[in-house]
């Protein structure tokens, strides 16, 4: 498509219907695409388009392709140009809990640029609708092919109800094995390379002393996101040259 022919509308108009579900991912509640993927499809409408990383210049005269903040965390920025229409957008330097890094190395730099990235085509409308929560692109009704919807996870098994003693109305075995259960998980992420915090150790400890097994399930759900992302950003520093989903 000739640059000439290109408007905010009409890019807008082709990529916010781009479903992009199958090349997402869930961590620690939210939904990320990967910037590979992003920048594939990107490049597959709009090969013109044009990166540019924005950042300041220090005492010394050297340009840095970030901005720092009183107490050392930084924020990235970046300008996406497609023909005449620019959007720009800038992230701050997280980590996996979504909170600023003080004094970030470079390879945190680099996540968060990419990251960056992907949320500045949002701008343009690609995966907008995952920044808004829906589960899909809008509706097109003219007829246009939309790309297959991510495969719905498999629902576990509901565990069949107890008949034994009860106390508070739960089953005590029940009670038992949800304990048990959380243990087993703390120890799978522990052996995989994950420790939680002193915070989140207190909290497992509340919930096997309250024997409530919704306080327990809710603990084990949150176990079981916080060590995905962080084995997972432990896995991607491994990797040479590889950067992490957007």
């Amino acid at each position: 498509m000739p640059a000439k022919t290109l408007t905010a509308g009409s890019i807008w108009k082709a990529l916010s219907k781009i479903n992009v579900n199958e090349y997402t991912e869930e961590k620690a509640g939210l939904t990320y695409l990967s910037w590979s993927h992003a920048y594939r499809i990107m490049m597959e409408n709009y090969p013109e388009m044009q990166i540019k990383w924005n950042g300041t210049t220090d005492e010394n005269g050297v340009i840095r392709d970030l901005t720092y903040y009183e107490g050392g965390t930084a924020m990235v920025s970046c300008t996406v140009t497609i023909g005449d229409v620019s959007r720009e957008m800038w992230l701050p330097v997280m980590d996996y809990r979504m909170k600023s890094i003080a004094h970030p190395s470079s390879r945190d730099v680099s996540d968060a640029k990419m990251r960056c990235l992907v949320k500045c085509f949002s701008l343009f409308g690609l995966a907008n609708y995952l920044y808004s929560g829906d589960g899909l692109p809008m509706e097109e009704t003219n007829g246009v092919t939309k790309a297959p919807p991510k495969k719905p996870v498999k629902a576990k098994a509901k565990a069949k109800p107890k008949v034994e003693a009860k106390s508070n109305g739960v089953a005590q075995d029940d009670v038992e094995e949800a304990i048990q259960a959380l243990k087993d998980l703390c120890n799978e992420v522990v052996s995989s390379g994950w420790e939680p915090d002193k915070k989140t150790q207190t909290e497992i400890k509340s919930a096997i002393a309250s024997r409530d097994e919704k306080t327990i399930a809710k603990m084990m759900i949150s176990i079981h996101d916080l060590a995905k992302v962080a084995m997972q950003l432990n896995d991607d520093t491994q990797a040479q040259g590889e950067l992490i989903d957007a």
